[in-house]
């Protein structure tokens, strides 16, 4: 619970000195907090950028004053993670998604979380008609998926176990597909990529409740439930012995934290 009291609340929005350093010390944990969870995918964190997000951070507490109506701190505290949340998901967006903008940026993660959290249907999906206003030009959507994924390279090294700091990329490709190392191409990168995607998708999927699970497999059709896409909710619901409006809030706590993993489990490729 905040120590703020609505008296130091509006007087930091009137510029006092003395109240606005209030706020400052309030939302610090706060600020280091949700820099720290932004800047931390697949169990590690990148330093350099949670001082960065803090940065980011402190400029929005202190931009949300002024367009905060009214002087309830728990209010206030609440429109300030608000702002921290959006300030950070776009800086973090603007560190980790180099070659495009935060625009299209938010546009392909809105058609990634439709194509059940795989990029290459994400990509069509964001240059087709089901993203209405917010449809991407194919280049776009293709540059929007490269950065998503990221470049690799067939020499980047990975740490799997007892194969020591020798094994790279390429390796890992050879031997999955039972061809030289040397004769591995971009094809193949491509082609290993893909069965990583599916197979992140369906242990992110695996990690949610068994309500949620099958809402968001039934919206995509994912085996063994079937298509209930184009269906109202009350279908779904009735087949599920459950209310249309638990299937909605399934939906939205299923989407918000099969993202989370399957994000988590990317930047772990």
């Amino acid at each position: 619970m905040t120590q703020l009291t609505h008296a130091q609340i509006s007087d930091a929005k009137n510029n006092d000195l003395d109240a606005v350093s209030s706020v400052i010390r309030e939302t610090e944990e706060l600020v280091k907090v949700r820099a720290f969870r932004f800047a931390t995918t697949a169990g590690h964190t990148d330093t350099d950028l949670v001082e960065d997000l803090a940065q980011v951070g402190r400029i929005a507490v202190w931009e949300s004053l002024g367009d905060f109506a009214g002087d309830d701190p728990a209010q206030f505290m609440a429109h300030i993670d608000r702002s921290l949340t959006r300030a950070m998901a776009d800086a973090r967006r603007e560190a980790t998604r180099p070659g495009v903008s935060v625009y299209t940026a938010k546009r392909f993660e809105a058609a990634l979380c439709q194509a059940s959290g795989d990029p290459y249907d994400a990509e069509k999906i964001a240059a087709s008609e089901e993203m209405g206003s917010d449809k991407l030009s194919p280049d776009l959507a293709r540059a929007a998926r490269l950065s998503w994924l990221g470049l690799d390279s067939l020499d980047r090294p990975l740490n799997r176990g007892d194969f020591g700091s020798d094994y790279t990329l390429g390796d890992a490709i050879a031997q999955e597909i039972g061809v030289p190392a040397d004769l591995v191409d971009s094809a193949d990168i491509a082609s290993h990529r893909r069965r990583v995607v599916r197979e992140q998708v369906h242990r992110a999927l695996g990690l949610l409740s068994d309500r949620q699970r099958h809402v968001l497999k039934a919206d995509h059709g994912i085996a063994p439930v079937g298509y209930y896409g184009d269906q109202p909710d009350t279908v779904l619901a009735d087949d599920m012995s459950v209310t249309p409006e638990q299937i909605k809030q399934a939906r939205k706590n299923g989407k918000n934290r099969f993202f989370e993993l399957y994000q988590a489990g990317a930047r772990a490729w």
